[in-house]
């Protein structure tokens, strides 16, 4: 054998290139040690966000009309503006390889866009609803794109080229979200009034139907109804209807009610669980299942500067960990590797948490 230099050997190459160092672990989930690792800041407040589903992207709406795209391992300067709606945009998703952003705007339309266009203009803006457009969400398939909105109905539009397919009619008041079952078969709503909805995806049928009254208000001072879905998933199992929302209304314009979770047993159709925090003045924004056993919702409080973040064992009536947010969440999601939280926030910011220990300097 070939005797190697001394100081070759110490560099572990026979060029006295130094190797690279390798990769840090990755350190297990654990969310009583959630933390920030990065902050996107806004001067508007911001609507709604959603991470694509490479992981590459976060996008969140805005109260100025526009959607802006940040790299999620990036910084301020990564942020790319997405305008050509005309009021607020509601609800985003993606195209399953994560090419195409469909976005739900208060002006009635549905824009269809390239993820990751570098000067973003629209492809396509589909006049979808008459009145706002509060949901989108595209088919397990990556065939069909859910909306419905505040003309009462609920449509199925083709990908990619956003041609209406079906109609399906039967709330009395508007819905506020509507998904997709994982079997591709079925679509579940919910309304105002706290109405959900079983639809038969092929027919437009409705299948059956239950109520979780509990999930409106209506307030006697203002004569306003409050209600409806401010997110809502479908666990990955297609067991359980997650549905996050309010209860106890007293003054809906002060945001005096209690922040809600709703589990709905989907073979049953029946609650299963409900949770509320009875200390909490506010509301539930979004909510997400996690793969290791637990949900996080975010909350919005009455006043602004005391969001929180809750995780919570299904079933259970109090939460294993919470964060406080700097101000009101606006929703919420998570990366596809599951380690990760995005939360848009009224004060402009958007956070990104690490469920893991932090890794320590070496």
């Amino acid at each position: 054998m070939t005797d190697i230099p001394e100081d070759e050997a110490a560099s572990g190459s026979q060029t006295g290139n130094h190797p690279a160092p390798p990769p840090l672990p990755e350190n297990p989930i654990d969310a009583t040690q959630t933390h920030v690792v990065a902050e996107f800041k806004h001067d508007i407040p911001l609507t709604t966000c959603r991470i694509d589903p490479t992981g590459t992207f976060v996008f969140a709406g805005a109260e100025d009309f526009h959607v802006y795209r940040w790299n999620v391992s990036g910084d301020d300067t990564s942020k790319t503006i997405f305008a050509g709606h005309q009021s607020w945009v509601r609800s985003l998703d993606f195209s399953r390889d994560g090419k195409l952003l469909f976005t739900a705007g208060y002006d009635h339309r549905i824009g269809v866009w390239n993820t990751a266009d570098a000067a973003p203009k629209p492809i396509n803006m589909i006049d979808a609803h008459k009145g706002w457009v509060r949901w989108v969400r595209v088919s397990p398939d990556g065939k069909l794109l859910a909306s419905c909105g505040n003309d009462n109905l609920i449509k199925l539009w083709s990908i990619p080229d956003g041609t209406l397919q079906q109609e399906f009619v039967g709330h009395d008041r508007y819905p506020y979200a509507a998904v997709f079952h994982p079997n591709g078969k079925r679509l579940a709503s919910f309304d105002l009034m706290g109405v959900i909805k079983d639809w038969d995806i092929e027919t437009g049928k409705e299948v059956r139907s239950t109520e979780a009254k509990f999930m409106w208000g209506f307030d006697q001072k203002f004569r306003a109804d409050m209600g409806g879905a401010r997110d809502m998933r479908f666990s990955e199992d297609g067991k359980t209807l997650i549905i996050a929302g309010l209860t106890e209304v007293t003054n809906a314009f002060a945001g005096v009610h209690k922040p809600m979770l709703l589990l709905v047993d989907w073979k049953k159709f029946e609650h299963r669980h409900k949770w509320k925090d009875d200390a909490y003045k506010g509301m539930v924004w979004g909510v997400c299942e996690h793969p290791g056993g637990f949900l996080v919702a975010s909350g919005a409080p009455q006043s602004g500067n005391k969001g929180m973040l809750w995780f919570l064992k299904p079933g259970e009536d109090k939460p294993f960990h919470s964060v406080q947010l700097s101000h009101c969440a606006r929703g919420l999601d998570i990366t596809p590797n599951k380690r990760q939280l995005a939360v848009p926030q009224f004060d402009g910011k958007l956070c990104v948490y690490q469920m893991t220990a932090p890794h320590k300097a070496v």
